[in-house]
């Protein structure tokens, strides 16, 4: 296998049995540079995962196995520039006012709000709009400028465990499409426990590999990407949440907005004759900036904090 990848036990229970969930490529070439694989980590990418995907045989958790290593996958995110992503801005901020209104729904009170993996700060923006104290944390150093320079939201560049922010300082964590991305998100949920106040609220937007379109479509489910090293269950994110000290409140099926010419796009790696299609459609009657809203599996899960983690 590449040096630059490695075997991982269950991030949930800790289990070394597992069974093959989707057939994959093992990263047996040694030639395979780092370099070659930065193109896959942006937040807009829609390359094809290739590898193989797991199921723990005791907890049933889904995840990616052998994967690339911690360190590697944090070098390629903070190298990271997606314009394309920053493309569809307005799309983005739409669909997080919807975001924002809901974390109000449950919170107790408006103060500090930190949102992990922060992107271009479009989250930020609405919850700034809205009153919030904003922070956030963005590996990606081109990402994390770019919000600051067009938002003024307090991202920091880095993971959450390098932020160092202190204990019990915020009244609400968000991650929004981010911890499926993590090496260790049992450790981020531990980190986020940590920062939060007792009672505070964590918001945590995952593709749900248990909802029935993922079962549908199966290995051409659009999720499956090659940024993605988790792949949660309602029940496997709740388990992993309650280990860290959280209680779920409320589970919700995600809503978000979209250029539909964006949307296209994502279609060219499965259907290259859809795409040609639907793209020269786009363009003759001229609807590619055309906002649509959609559900596609993604799944909210909102709960609070407990307890500290010992």
């Amino acid at each position: 296998m590449n040096m630059l990848y490695e075997e991982v036990p269950c991030n949930l229970c800790g289990g070394t049995s597992y069974k093959v969930f989707y057939e994959g490529k093992i990263k047996d070439d040694p030639l395979i540079s780092l370099d070659a694989l930065k193109k896959d980590y942006s937040a807009s990418s829609n390359i094809i995962l290739t590898d193989r995907i797991v199921k723990c045989d005791f907890c049933g958790l889904v995840f990616v196995n052998p994967r690339l290593k911690l360190n590697s996958i944090i070098e390629c995110y903070s190298q990271a520039i997606d314009e394309l992503y920053v493309s569809q801005a307005e799309s983005r901020i739409r669909t997080f006012r919807k975001a924002i209104n809901l974390v109000e729904k449950y919170s107790k009170q408006k103060g500090r709000i930190l949102d992990v993996g922060a992107a271009a700060g479009f989250f930020l923006k609405a919850a700034k709009e809205n009153k919030w104290e904003t922070y956030g944390v963005e590996p990606s150093k081109w990402m994390s400028e770019y919000g600051n320079r067009t938002f003024g939201v307090n991202i920091k560049q880095g993971t959450l465990e390098e932020a160092e922010f202190p204990d019990n300082y915020f009244d609400v964590v968000t991650m929004w499409d981010v911890l499926e991305h993590t090496g260790d998100p049992m450790a981020t949920l531990k980190e986020a426990n940590r920062v939060l106040k007792k009672d505070g609220l964590l918001v945590v937007n995952f593709p749900n590999i248990g909802d029935p379109l993922a079962m549908l479509f199966g290995r051409r489910w659009w999720f499956i990407l090659a940024v993605h090293l988790y792949y949660f269950t309602t029940h496997t994110l709740s388990e992993m949440l309650k280990k860290s000290g959280f209680k779920v409140k409320a589970v919700r099926p995600h809503f978000q907005r979209l250029t539909f010419g964006y949307l296209v796009y994502r279609l060219k790696p499965y259907s290259k004759t859809l795409y040609t299609f639907l793209n020269g459609f786009t363009k003759l009657f001229k609807i590619g900036e055309c906002q649509v809203i959609y559900y596609a599996s993604q799944t909210n899960i909102i709960a609070v904090k407990l307890k500290d983690n010992i």
